[in-house]
């Protein structure tokens, strides 16, 4: 079994005891999946291919919103591919439980934030190994 450390708001979630946090299974799953679309690309000096795109407009200076959507889907596809290879080779050093392991992007579905026009809701949803649906929201600003 893997586990990660529980981010909270950004920050590593200390319990009222003073301990550092985990977390695992499903809820690890939903936090990886949050953690490599809020990484810019290359952020990570020990992984340069850890990240997305998402919330970098790759396009030019500007763009109508239909691209700007089918551009943010596309880096987010394109990270959460990339997560599913780094999962298969952690596999092959560390047992991963079936709820940490995606199996298969089911949706990912790219909208304009109705109060905020800068916001970009991304609804992320995979199959786990568990035969379970994870889904997640994330939240981006375009600048």
């Amino acid at each position: 079994m893997s586990f990660d450390l529980s981010i909270e708001k950004g920050d590593i979630k200390i319990s009222p005891r003073g301990s550092i946090e985990t977390v695992s299974g499903n809820s690890k799953l939903k936090q990886d999946i949050v953690k490599i679309l809020l990484t810019d690309l290359g952020d990570n000096k020990f992984h340069p291919k850890y990240g997305s795109y998402v919330g970098a407009l790759q396009i030019g200076h500007y763009a109508d919103d239909k691209l700007m959507s089918l551009d943010i889907e596309s880096s987010a596809k394109n990270a959460l591919r990339n997560l599913m290879g780094l999962q298969r080779a952690q596999s092959r050093r560390q047992a991963l439980t079936p709820g940490e392991v995606i199996v298969d992007v089911l949706s990912v579905i790219v909208k304009r934030d109705e109060a905020d026009p800068r916001l970009y809701n991304i609804f992320v949803s995979v199959l786990t190994q568990e035969l379970t649906e994870v889904s997640s929201l994330v939240s981006v600003r375009i600048i």
